[in-house]
């Protein structure tokens, strides 16, 4: 977006139009760089190679991307990426060929979706790419990629099998008839002419749920357990097969961040001694984080780095209440433990790295517009400070609960450098 860009670089959060998505670049930087120093320090601990995968699906931006993967933050960066939308690949894949850089050399397509309407498009996107995952969890999924062959390139399907973690969204409980039979299939002539297993993918959903980083570090070690038996139950079925060499990948945010719980022996000495492949973290909120992630109690509400900047459009004073233009089309209907469609603060404390005050959140949400209440309601004090009245066309800051789906919302993001003022603008790959 040039054109957006050179009409607000340099400009301050008072100079943007309402709504929009503002981001604190710096705080995206400490993110992202937390995540990568956290993960190289679980391989240091265990003396263990340990990978990483980002999910882009939250941003689904070229700049969001690369610092997900530390280029910039890190002297040796990442080079592996999830997607949730075939749009996000290719247009990763278009930005690597127009500048002529093979940044991401892995991408692995994050839904399992081995289906003949489907296979013709990945199987494009695999010869664009060095390395390209897909996933399968079901026995057709097999047949067609039989049918189907290989890839035009005459490269072998490379694939992960998905791993149900309890969550009933998608993937094979290790106990289920489906994921035997499906293991036992894997080695058939007519399949492995096609494919070949890459690892197993496991995805603790129902970590978003946890109220503490202690019960998240729980979540994770659960992850790793139900790959490393998925490995252990392949390897079984088929002992010929070297099971080091599968990758066993894990993660969701809440799970990954509970690696800043150092030292953590179980954990440590279940990689050591148990783990019959090589271990992967995954996860993708991380880098902008939201009030879903803070109600885990695995972050402070002040590493949230996304928000959604509006306006006060009127008030109702005999009701303490005043309506914005933060709706339903710019804060979604998500909702968590935390109160409200999102938190509240002056746009002057996006910057701080310490406690956010909240006095107001959003209460309640109609298509286009937004109620804030009181925080705390019926006090007129919150932390001991009286709250101050909000006027009319002030701007706020909001909180979003679910920066994945919020940011879906905007056809662009606004980037706010350490001065406080626009030094790019993120244009997403919307859509599919």
């Amino acid at each position: 977006m040039t054109d957006i860009l050179s009409l607000y670089k340099g400009q301050t959060v008072k100079d943007l139009p309402t709504p929009s998505f503002v981001i604190v670049e710096d705080k995206v930087d400490a993110n992202c760089r937390h995540m990568l120093e956290n993960v190289s320090e679980l391989a240091r601990e265990t003396r263990s190679p340990i990978k990483f995968r980002a999910h882009i699906k939250t941003h689904k931006t070229i700049q969001g991307t690369l610092k997900q993967l530390g280029v910039g933050l890190l002297e040796k960066p990442k080079d592996a990426i999830v997607v949730s939308t075939l749009m996000e690949a290719r247009s990763i894949l278009d930005y690597q060929e127009k500048v002529g850089k093979s940044i991401v050399k892995d991408i692995c397509f994050g839904i399992p979706a081995s289906v003949p309407s489907i296979l013709p498009q990945l199987s494009s996107i695999s010869q664009r790419v060095e390395s390209f995952r897909i996933f399968v969890d079901n026995i057709q999924h097999l047949d067609n990629l039989v049918n189907f062959g290989r890839t035009a390139g005459d490269k072998k399907w490379s694939i992960f099998i998905k791993i149900d973690m309890g969550t009933s969204r998608a993937g094979l409980p290790n106990d289920s008839t489906d994921f035997h039979e499906l293991l036992k299939k894997l080695m058939s002539p007519a399949v492995s002419e096609v494919a070949e297993l890459y690892g197993f993918y496991a995805h603790a959903g129902h970590s978003y749920h946890v109220h503490s980083i202690v019960d998240a570090h729980k979540l994770l070690l659960d992850e790793i357990i139900a790959v490393n038996e998925a490995a252990k139950t392949y390897g079984r079925l088929h002992p010929e097969i070297d099971v080091k060499s599968l990758t066993l990948s894990v993660g969701a945010t809440p799970t990954s961040n509970s690696l800043k719980i150092r030292d953590e022996l179980q954990l440590n000495e279940y990689i050591r001694t148990k783990l019959v492949g090589s271990l992967e973290i995954h996860c993708g909120n991380y880098c902008m984080y939201d009030l879903q992630q803070y109600s885990t109690g695995c972050i402070e509400k002040h590493e949230i780095a996304g928000y959604v900047l509006g306006s006060v459009w009127s008030a109702y004073n005999e009701r303490k209440e005043f309506l914005t233009n933060t709706g339903v089309m710019t804060l979604t209907r998500e909702s968590s433990d935390i109160k409200g469609h999102g938190l509240c603060i002056p746009t002057g404390q996006i910057f701080k790295s310490d406690d956010l005050k909240i006095n107001w959140y959003v209460d309640r949400v109609s298509q286009e517009h937004g109620i804030l209440r009181q925080y705390q309601e019926g006090d007129d004090e919150v932390n001991g400070e009286a709250i101050a009245p909000l006027k009319l066309d002030q701007q706020i800051a909001v909180l979003p609960q679910h920066a994945c789906i919020v940011m879906a919302q905007f056809p662009y993001y606004f980037v706010l450098d350490k001065n406080g003022k626009v030094s790019d603008v993120w244009t997403p790959f919307q859509k599919w």
